[in-house]
């Protein structure tokens, strides 16, 4: 059941889901009928020992919509179910610098035409935490009739507890909107008037110059038509962190260009997989354990980012054939230790699995390559996928196992169908083809014709 929380409530993520590693943070609100146009704004402020930013990519709101890492950003739109949520943010714990000791998560009124409207006018806002993995919802917070003529309100917040992570329900305001909350939390905003303010972003220059608050067009391209100042997106971050990737392996390359053509032995291939882990992936040494045992099988490697084990690693010598005995050795030690992913590779090919233990244990493949000849975007995307930063969001990985399964012949023949979609087909058949058929006929004909 959901947690819920009355305003200056707090209580342990762990206490409620120790499993929770990434959380997402949803926020909504209802809106009064007005005659003038009312937007509110969700914005996140990740906030060091003092209460302040480190820096300005600490802000994350319409123009930023991530952290330099990619560990904490705004969920897309079109990815929020807006019966929940109107706006959230996505937090992996783990990966967070230690420098963050608390997260605030706030509303902001954008009253352009409404300059009078506060938040006494809106009749609730609400704070849910949900485990995004089990998508079950651990916390929830909604305001009652104490807010008032604020503008900007603080409405919870994430914070360090020991060794643990907290949830407080805050419901404080303020008046002055996003530009003084910005400015209570140390974040350097340009102003309007400034010349900052008014210069477009480029891809290379995206925090180049002070945040902007401006929603509007920010100057003009080269046919006089208005630029819109470029986000930062979480797509940048990933974007960057693959190029580092490719940086990285031009550097190992060559060893494994000499090491296929000397056909090295298991001893030799794991030197050569350690640096790989090391100097590609990013993962340092206390993070790489060997040689792990539990319940009678060993794992060749498990890998720990911050501590926390999070990746099987089944390793073969360099070349040799994967069979399937060596992805049941990977997954079940996965299975008995309660990791998820799982790993099997001969360094030149790469295979991870995601190991469920619901029922009984199942091994879904995510991804295969190899690097026999050389890196290209979509190997480098899976590398990073796998490195230290990129295991740590283990939602990066479960999306794209999630979007795997439901493209599956499996999934999508079951949605084929499915009664919606018979009844569909059904009403096509009989609008552009004059036949009324029932769903039986229609679903043997499916099977027959196109599914042979």
């Amino acid at each position: 059941m959901t947690q819920a929380l009355p305003k200056g409530g707090n209580t342990a993520i762990a206490q409620v889901d120790p499993t929770a590693r990434t959380l997402f943070v949803g926020l909504n609100w209802k809106l009064p009928p007005t005659t003038s146009p009312v937007e509110i704004d969700a914005s996140l402020f990740l906030l060091n020992e003092a209460g302040v930013v480190r820096d300005d990519r600490d802000f994350i709101f319409y123009n930023q919509e991530t952290d330099a890492s990619g560990v904490v950003y705004r969920m897309p739109a079109a990815e929020l179910d807006p019966a929940h949520d109107r706006d959230g943010f996505v937090i992996t714990l783990p990966a967070l610098s230690e420098e963050v000791q608390r997260l605030a998560f706030c509303l902001t009124l954008d009253a352009t035409n409404a300059r009078d409207f506060t938040f006494g006018a809106v009749p609730w806002v609400q704070a849910r935490v949900v485990n995004p993995d089990s998508d079950r919802e651990l916390l929830h917070y909604r305001s009652g009739s104490e807010l008032g003529e604020e503008t900007a309100l603080i409405v919870a917040e994430l914070y360090r507890h020991r060794e643990s992570w907290k949830f407080r329900a805050v419901g404080q305001g303020f008046a002055g909107g996003l530009r003084t909350l910005a400015a209570h939390f140390g974040v350097l905003v340009a102003d309007e008037d400034s010349p900052s303010a008014s210069l477009a972003a480029t891809e290379e220059t995206l925090t180049a110059s002070a945040l902007t608050l401006d929603k509007e067009a920010t100057g003009l391209d080269a046919g006089g038509k208005p630029k819109r100042r470029r986000r930062r997106t979480l797509q940048d971050v990933l974007t960057a962190q693959v190029e580092d990737i490719k940086t990285s392996y031009r550097a190992i390359q060559p060893l494994l260009k000499r090491a296929i053509q000397d056909n090295p032995n298991e001893s030799q291939t794991r030197l050569l997989l350690d640096r790989i882990l090391q100097d590609v992936l990013g993962y340092a040494l206390s993070e790489i354990k060997t040689e792990q045992r539990i319940q009678g099988r060993t794992a060749d490697y498990v890998l720990a980012p911050g501590g926390a084990d999070a990746l099987v690693i089944e390793a073969k010598r360099l070349g040799a054939p994967l069979r399937d005995k060596q992805i049941f050795q990977a997954t079940s030690y996965a299975a008995y230790s309660g990791i998820r992913w799982a790993l099997l590779t001969n360094v030149i090919n790469w295979q991870l699995y995601r190991v469920a233990t619901e029922d009984r244990v199942e091994a879904d493949l995510v991804f295969d390559f190899d690097l026999q000849n050389g890196l290209d975007d979509e190997s480098a995307y899976w590398l990073m996928l796998l490195s230290k930063t990129g295991i740590t969001r283990c939602e990066l990985l479960e999306k794209l196992w999630r979007k795997k399964v439901a493209l599956s012949a499996e999934s999508l023949l079951a949605a084929i169908l499915n009664e919606d979609v018979l009844n569909k087909i059904r009403a096509v058949l009989l609008r552009e083809r004059g036949c009324s058929l029932n769903h039986q006929e229609i679903q043997e004909a499916i099977e027959r014709e196109l599914l042979r």
